[in-house]
């Protein structure tokens, strides 16, 4: 396939994603947790156009949910310490700052408590954006003067991390100082020797620098290092593993949320079942067959597990 680095297990599919002004104009890394959806461009790819004096031409394509993104924070508590008083606390507090900066978002957005499968120690994963901040900024996409586009998109990514920031500020308030392990955005784009880089649900990750990679509600987060190949997928990596059936199919599939999900996990009882339903396990791949996908990319470094689940206020 001409001008595609393939990282996923898709093949023909993948051509469906892209239009074919795109495959013939770009080089475009498809990476395992590729996903069609309403974006310009689907979700686990990295699409890269050289470019002089034109960038603004494929701007369009960098519009969606700009500086969406993960921290990944340790404590100096065990699974032991967890508190699900607290947990309820910070729930209660992020619900209260719905359109304010520690606001979590909807779909796929969450927050987790985790534990080191290895040594027990509880970390925080957090997986939130900037939609609404987004918006204000498509209109500027086909307007002549483009500095305000770059002010504006520079402001929103900012504005994104501040949020995950302001989160973890509410984690400390209930679990005590923490200790960011990673904290990196996947809706971006950038400028290098000539060549427009924007990624869609992708990390930029340099040589030994780590992210985290989760599944789903129940399903283990590996925190990852990136090898030298990494330079392969213009420094890129998978934020997810990639959902396997669409939020309207997980709509209509049977699942007891009370037996399955919460003795499981603990989630706050003022977030209901029904909500949770297009977020359910059952939607997200497996992440031990996206490890396997990226093994070339990636040096695995901790598994972790996940205790409780904040999500859909």
């Amino acid at each position: 396939m001409k001008n595609v680095i393939n990282y996923s297990d898709k093949t023909y599919e993948i051509y469906n994603y892209f239009s074919t002004s795109l495959l013939n104009e770009a080089e475009i890394v498809v990476l395992p947790d590729i996903n069609p959806g309403k974006a310009p461009l689907p979700t686990g790819s990295v699409v890269v156009f050289d470019v002089k004096n034109n960038a603004e031409e494929f701007l369009k394509y960098t519009v969606s949910d700009i500086g969406c993104g993960m921290f990944l924070a340790k404590s100096s508590l065990k699974q032991s310490d967890f508190d699900e008083q607290g947990w309820d606390n910070i729930a209660r507090t992020i619900k209260a700052h719905k359109g304010k900066l520690g606001d979590l978002g909807s779909g796929n957005h969450f927050l987790d408590a985790m534990v080191d499968t290895k040594t027990d120690e509880l970390y925080f994963l957090c997986h939130t954006g900037s939609r609404d901040e987004s918006k204000k900024i498509q209109e500027l996409v086909n307007k002549e003067e483009y500095k305000e586009f770059h002010d504006l998109y520079a402001h929103t990514r900012a504005w994104a991390s501040d949020n995950r920031n302001t989160i973890i500020k509410f984690l400390e308030k209930e679990f005590g100082p923490l200790e960011t392990i990673v904290h990196n955005d996947h809706n971006h784009y950038e400028i290098i020797d000539n060549k427009l880089i924007i990624r869609k649900g992708a990390v930029k990750v340099l040589p030994g620098e780590k992210t985290v990679i989760p599944s789903h509600m129940t399903g283990e987060a590996i925190v990852v290092s990136a090898t030298n190949n990494i330079s392969k997928t213009f420094n890129s990596l998978s934020h997810g593993t990639g959902r396997v059936m669409s939020r309207s199919d997980a709509k209509n599939v049977s699942f007891d949320f009370d037996k399955d999900l919460r003795e499981k996990i603990y989630i706050p009882k003022m977030i209901k079942n029904e909500s949770l339903r297009t977020e359910s396990p059952f939607v997200y791949r497996d992440i031990d067959t996206v490890i396997e996908l990226l093994d070339d990319l990636i040096e695995v470094e901790s598994r972790l597990r996940p205790i409780a689940y904040i999500g859909q206020l």
